[in-house]
């Protein structure tokens, strides 16, 4: 079972015991102090309406508590319309001779929150009798509301906000102890709650001013308030981030194709193919909002519109994909929100709609892009995002354009100059997905791999919508071995082309004026491209392809991946291990080009201490659409793991 879903229902069923136990110690004071001075009808019928609203109120509180804990609005409202009818039960156990029974006409229960005017609110139509006393088909009407409207900050540490009750009236009794601000963590990616330091100042017409605590962005918080009913909201100085886009339009303003994955994570960093994206600002955690209620807009050529974008589940620090996010959740540690952006995209706005009964835009589950058939046969699985088609057959992925002719085959994860086996298919975690495909596998070794024990590997492909290339995250997992352990050749992708005549491949081989300083690799022969100097002086290989005319495939990735690729350089004694190795093979049927990410490609590296490395890029096929580096005017796909956008997050409410 998964464990978020088991900690909501525990959280659910405490927060429960904890209520209906406070609302029977209510209502036994409400039986044991009568209201002595009024007749037995009237103040039995007064008694009975003030419980009756007590535990509309009590409910309201529940309801916001579980829905606060689980993001499931019907899952909240069953519990709390549940616990409603115990609370209806309670009250004519506190007088069995009145002989009460109720029938509930109308219950309504509704949230509003994450925004600057934030409340909990319900309504309740109820008919009762009191047959122990002659009385029979009383109708009652009652409601209850909290709400939280934040004002302009006081001062640079304070926030002013007006907390109002039922039919408006002001709340003027509230405490430090009734307000709580969120603060995130980012050691371990949790939101807590921390009270004020100070007693708020309060007036009359229902405006607190409260101190800011410590860790808490004055321009970008939440705060949630509690009365002494149990009813919560929790309210936001803002309600969508807003993403600024900065693109260096040197080299942007005449890439087509350019198609970028980004991925949101919780704590506000943006990834793409495993590197982080600069931001100019500081980082913007995602509030724990229900998944339902995420929007996302971009600014396209000056025009604003509706986007579509995918919410997705992942374990282990995001590196198992799990599949497409419950929308019935809350936004957390393991979510995360993709979305694609070219160089038309100057701003992302990601916002919510604070309604509990929100419904979840189209936009994040309607397939508008793909056409999958991931069991198409036994043998081989196939998926399509209308541009760029993948073959996958025994985890070895051929892909072409749709449309076209030319073929790129890749296949992974050589170790020690053995080839890896695969128990099972491939998962097809997320097919006919809303921006992105993904698939994952584990690639194993028959009999293990000589000289290399205790390896474990782990593969995972994604294929995103409108681009010519799919990804690869493949990871190594070496744990501690008493066994010597000695690799002396290990590719973690192989990319080779058909045989074709004048074939040509190109390597980034360093950088000269921000461009790249391009080799190209000629006859029958095999050149590394390793990290032969330093930055400084341009030692950067992102990219290899082959090419003819304008068909051809490569490979590409950011400079983090760059890095790793001399992951094992630093192994004693310290030498040059890593490099792109590209591969000439000619003969008279013509010429095929093989281009490995190696990061053990020439000297061997001994180790027996455990090492867990991920290696992330970019599988491109072109066929009449943007290649990575074209030779007559150096552009290219290249420049989109170059010189990826910066971007500026601001909030706005």
């Amino acid at each position: 079972m998964n464990n978020k879903g088991q900690f909501s229902i525990i959280a659910a069923l405490l927060v429960a015991v904890v209520l209906i136990s406070t609302v029977i110690i209510t209502y036994s004071t409400i039986r044991n102090s009568p209201i002595q001075d009024q007749p037995q009808i009237l103040s039995a019928i007064d008694e009975t309406n003030f419980a009756i609203k007590q535990i509309l109120g009590f409910t309201v509180g529940y309801y916001g508590s579980v829905l606060k804990v689980t993001g499931n609005s019907s899952y909240a409202r069953t519990l709390a319309i549940n616990y409603l009818h115990s609370g209806l039960v309670n009250i004519a156990n506190m007088h069995p001779e009145w002989g009460a029974s109720f029938n509930v006409s109308k219950t309504e229960l509704y949230t509003y929150w994450f925004t600057n005017a934030s409340y909990s609110m319900g309504n309740l139509a109820i008919i009762y009798n009191l047959t122990g006393l002659g009385i029979y088909g009383i109708t009652y009407e009652t409601s209850c509301r909290l709400m939280m409207q934040i004002e302009n900050n006081a001062s640079v540490n304070q926030t002013q906000v007006v907390i109002t009750k039922d039919e408006g009236e002001p709340l003027i009794n509230l405490g430090k102890q009734n307000f709580n601000f969120y603060r995130y963590i980012y050691t371990n990616s949790t939101w807590e709650l921390i009270a004020p330091s100070n007693e708020p100042v309060a007036f009359a017409n229902g405006t607190y001013i409260i101190d800011i605590p410590f860790g808490i962005d004055p321009d970008s918080f939440l705060i949630q308030v509690e009365d002494p009913r149990g009813l919560i909201v929790v309210a936001s100085s803002f309600s969508r981030y807003t993403c600024t886009l900065t693109w260096n339009s040197t080299f942007y303003s005449t890439l087509q194709d350019a198609t970028i994955v980004v991925e949101l994570l919780q704590n506000g960093t943006m990834r793409w193919l495993g590197q982080n994206l600069q931001l100019t600002t500081q980082s913007k955690p995602i509030p724990p909002i229900p998944v339902k209620a995420i929007h996302a807009n971009q600014t396209i050529n000056g025009v604003d519109r509706e986007v579509p974008f995918q919410i997705e589940d992942w374990a282990s620090n995001y590196r198992i994909p799990l599949g497409l996010t419950n929308n019935a959740s809350v936004f957390n540690s393991r979510t995360m929100l993709v979305f694609l952006v070219t160089p038309n995209v100057s701003k992302v706005t990601i916002w919510w709609d604070g309604s509990d009964i929100a419904n979840q835009t189209s936009y994040a589950w309607k397939n508008r892009y793909f056409n999958d058939d991931p069991d198409a046969s036994s043998s081989y699985g196939v998926l399509n995002n209308g541009i760029l088609r993948l073959r996958v057959y025994n985890f070895r992925i051929e892909s072409n354009v749709v449309g076209g002719s030319a073929t790129s085959t890749a296949e992974f994860m050589r170790i020690n100059g053995k080839e890896p086996t695969y128990g099972a298919k491939p998962a097809y975690v997320i097919y006919n997905g809303i921006v992105r495909d993904i698939i994952q596998q584990e690639a194993e070794w028959s009999d293990g791999v000589t000289s290399c024990p205790n390896v474990y590997s782990q593969i995972v492909l994604t294929l995103p919508a409108n681009a010519t290339y799919y990804t690869y995250a493949l990871r190594l997992i070496f744990v501690n071995s008493s066994q010597s352990r000695t690799i002396i050749d290990l590719s973690a992708i192989q990319l080779s082309s058909e045989r074709i005549s004048e074939l040509q491949s190109f390597t980034q081989n360093g950088t000269s004026g921000g461009f790249p300083i391009v080799a190209e690799t000629y006859g029958d022969e095999s050149n590394l491209f390793y990290n032969f100097s330093d930055l400084q002086t341009g030692w950067a290989h992102h990219w290899s392809e082959y090419v003819k005319e304008s068909k051809g495939a490569g490979i590409m990735f950011t400079d983090n991946s760059n890095m790793k690729l001399y992951t094992f350089d630093g192994i004693p004694p310290s030498q040059k291990r890593g490099a792109l190795d590209v591969t000439n093979d000619e003969n008279w049927r013509g010429r095929r080009v093989t281009i490995e990410f190696n990061p053990v490609a020439q000297f061997q590296a001994l180790f027996t201490y455990p090492l867990d490395v991920t290696w992330h890029g970019a599988v491109v096929t072109f066929d009449g659409t943007t290649p990575i580096y074209k030779n007559d005017n150096k552009t290219g796909l290249w420049i989109i793991v170059e010189y990826p956008p910066t971007i500026t997050v601001t909030t706005e409410s």
